[in-house]
């Protein structure tokens, strides 16, 4: 083990070892030719154990250290004591790589890692058999060459990992993969692969289900409101019992109709799907014709200002476009007390997208609320939504024909003081029609 020690420890055990030397040379007359002898032999010893190091260090196999003399037996146990430690943190490091490994292995998600420059890493084995990869043969060729999907390519080249994407399986057309990436230390990122096959199958059954619930009650529904009209025009009863009674009947009657009309509204745009047709569409025409039914709506009841730019037209499907921009318009007269003021703007950003935006002075909206506000059937006040008659499907309706224009719906709101709901077109679908002067 070693012992430090001082310079004059040091000094004074070179002079015991070199006074034998020193007396029988001065004794024999040779003082002189004594030390110079005392330091070459001090020098080949020296030498031979830094020879005996390199040796054991570069051709040994062996890890325990030869026999040295002096401070060298010093020397070897330190350099012995450090290769254990890492020896055993190498041990550590490889058993705790294989934990990760047999972890990753296990998961039920394919899993890739590749680098900074999109060569393959490593990949479990599901993720082999989901992609077709091959391991090792695979390793260190770029995941773009051997997944050539143009979609694919396009999400690892505009990374917007915060949202996951969709792609048919390379080895099998009938499964649906979702694939997300996450970064994975500073130049790696983890490919995460997911059959989803199952949940679009039971999604799909979903929305059948919905659309043929709703067609099958349109048709009854519409009778009972006829025969209810019909009974208040010709019916000789005029009781408070039955005028209330027929009252209800024929609002609830009417709810439920509008719920089915919006159900199949909803139907209808998940089906089509992002293939829906695409028209130059003149939408300061149409938002000056709604904010004309919003003033029909309010009855006089509110403030209604437009800041609608006549040249900006879009490509996109009129049913769908007027359907998410009468919801949201429509939205804002019905949660706006009386007095306040609604804002429909239409205008052309700085980066050349086309941007909407209704702006109320309502009640606003408890921030803890809008990340569930497109989803079916959510409200935020039952009373008040009974009330306004909304069932809880127009931002559904919103979310799913702005995601077919390649837009998103954006939601600030703050309690108290109102909400601005509004979303963007991409350049691509813009159209800016200058009029002469």
């Amino acid at each position: 083990m070693y012992q430090k020690r001082s310079i004059g420890q040091v000094v004074f055990r070179l002079m015991w070892i070199y006074a034998p030397f020193g007396i029988l040379g001065y004794a024999a007359g040779f003082f002189i030719e004594a030390s110079f002898a005392f330091c070459f032999l001090i020098i080949g010893i020296h030498y031979w154990q830094l020879h005996k190091l390199t040796h054991w260090l570069w051709h040994q196999r062996g890890i325990y250290p030869p026999k040295a003399l002096g401070v060298w037996s010093s020397v070897f146990d330190g350099i012995y004591s450090q290769q254990k430690r890492n020896a055993k943190k190498r041990n550590d490091l490889s058993a705790l790589v294989r934990r990760f490994r047999l972890g990753a292995e296990a998961l039920p998600d394919g899993v890739v890692i590749y680098d900074e420059t999109r060569h393959i890493f490593w990949c479990n084995k599901i993720a082999q058999d989901m992609l077709g990869l091959q391991w090792p043969a695979d390793k260190g060729i770029r995941i773009d060459n051997l997944i050539r999907m143009p979609e694919f390519i396009d999400y690892l080249d505009d990374q917007a990992y915060h949202e996951p994407l969709e792609i048919p399986s390379p080895t099998n057309e009938n499964h649906t993969y979702e694939i997300r990436v996450v970064p994975f230390e500073t130049d790696k990122w983890t490919v995460i692969v997911r059959d989803i096959t199952q949940l679009n199958q039971l999604e799909q059954m979903r929305k059948d289900f919905i659309a043929n619930v709703s067609h099958e009650l349109k048709t009854p529904l519409t009778v009972m409101r006829g025969y209810l009209e019909m009974t208040k025009d010709f019916c000789d009863i005029d009781e408070p019992m039955w005028n209330k009674a027929h009252k209800m009947m024929s609002e609830q009657t009417t709810r439920m109709d509008d719920l089915v009309s919006q159900l199949l509204s909803l139907s209808k745009i998940e089906q089509q799907g992002a293939d829906v047709e695409m028209q130059e569409l003149d939408v300061a025409a149409l938002l000056n014709v709604l904010a004309e039914e919003a003033k029909s709506l309010s009855g006089g009841k509110h403030t209604i200002v437009t800041d609608i730019d006549p040249t900006l037209k879009v490509m996109g499907n009129q049913s769908e476009l007027r359907s998410a921009f009468s919801n949201l318009v429509f939205n804002a007269v019905r949660y706006t007390p009386q007095d306040g003021q609604i804002k429909i703007k239409w205008n052309l950003t700085k980066s050349g997208k086309a941007k909407f935006s209704v702006k109320d002075t309502g009640v606003g909206i408890d921030p803890a609320h809008i990340p569930r506000l497109t989803e079916r059937f959510y409200r935020v006040d039952e009373a008040r939504t009974r009330q306004t008659g909304g069932a809880g499907l127009g931002l559904s309706i919103v979310k799913h024909a702005l995601a077919h224009h390649k837009s998103k719906l954006e939601i600030s709101s703050e309690v108290g003081k109102g909400s601005t709901f509004s979303f963007r077109f991409p350049k691509s679908l813009v159209r800016q029609h200058i009029q002469p002067q």
